[in-house]
């Protein structure tokens, strides 16, 4: 038991340290110097979430949209998306949520986060 309200207490503390530093809806550089490519909102969501791919990386490229859950459970997948997509949350439990935006090839163009309020 003890084991188990560590662990709990744990992740709970990783939680709230990573939602304190959730992605905002502006555009922000990234560590190596370029900028967001997805601007993603509201954020946090409770409905639905949108995923906004800015113009000028997108050049009419299609992208593959994965969302993960916290524990690394693939939860879905778009399939060639291009600029605009929603994603309906109804499915989707309280908590974080983590993508990824791979492009054709599947190479990782952007990684990101986002939370679910219900």
């Amino acid at each position: 038991m003890w084991k188990t309200s560590t662990l709990l207490l744990l992740m709970v503390f990783s939680l709230t340290t990573l939602i304190g530093k959730a992605q905002s809806e502006k555009t922000q550089p990234n560590p190596d110097g370029g900028s967001k490519i997805v601007k993603l909102y509201p954020n946090p969501a409770t409905t639905i979430i949108n995923f906004e791919i800015q113009q000028q990386h997108n050049n009419d490229r299609l992208y593959d949209l994965i969302v993960y859950n916290f524990l690394g459970k693939k939860i879905e997948q778009l399939k060639g998306i291009s600029s605009r997509t929603t994603v309906n949350l109804s499915n989707y439990y309280n908590g974080l949520y983590i993508f990824q935006l791979r492009d054709q090839r599947g190479n990782l163009v952007e990684s990101g986060k986002f939370n679910v309020i219900k």
